[in-house]
């Protein structure tokens, strides 16, 4: 369940800012000081558009694209989340690379397409009027859902940041709460402690 809720989040994140719709999207654990490498493998030039996001919003990755001769083409440092699109000339496996520095594991999803430029083009001319008006329609449901989607993230996580916020008030009242008790015992035992000590004269 967790991992839809992630998967659906990032889904309309790329959708709606992005701008691609993925033809592969997962999620994983990359572990503390280690680097996860995936290859995409390039038969023809192309397009290679992709979103990363690491789950937790204070942490950082450093992320980096190679060509099959190992020569850098993108790379970001220190980075929460972001999107790239690179040319990929060279035919062969393509790496991305997500390197985690940190001392904890990291939970990030990942999202690409390799844009096919040929069935592109046969799609956009080819295509009959019948068709079009149809894909038009699937479009413009996808919207729909895709907008409903993500006004309902965002209420589950402002939700989900009002839900923190008061269990840290509750954890501030409790331990406000104890500390108070503790210094009323405090001066209870005080104040006894000076009644039992009072000179005799007093008496």
């Amino acid at each position: 369940m967790k991992y839809l809720v992630i998967y659906a989040t990032f889904l309309v994140s790329v959708k709606c800012f992005y701008d691609f719709i993925p033809d592969d999207i997962i999620t994983f654990t990359l572990t503390a000081n280690q680097e996860d490498i995936l290859l995409e493998n390039i038969t023809e030039p192309t397009l290679i558009k992709g979103a990363y996001q690491v789950n937790h919003h204070k942490d950082v990755i450093d992320f980096s694209v190679k060509t099959p001769n190992g020569r850098t083409i993108y790379s970001k440092m220190a980075t929460n989340k972001g999107n790239f699109t690179v040319q990929a000339n060279e035919i062969g496996l393509y790496q991305i690379i997500f390197n985690n520095k940190k001392k904890a594991n990291q939970l990030l999803t990942y999202a690409v397409d390799v844009v096919k430029e040929k069935e592109d083009k046969i799609k956009s001319t080819d295509i009959d009027p019948l068709e079009l008006d149809i894909d038009y329609i699937h479009n413009g449901l996808q919207e729909l859902y895709y907008d409903h989607k993500f006004q309902q993230i965002r209420y589950e996580s402002s939700t989900q940041q009002v839900k923190e916020a008061n269990k840290k008030i509750y954890i501030f009242t409790v331990i406000e709460t104890i500390f108070i008790v503790l210094v009323t015992i405090w001066q209870i035992w005080y104040i006894k402690r000076l009644y039992n000590n009072r000179s005799p004269l007093l008496l």
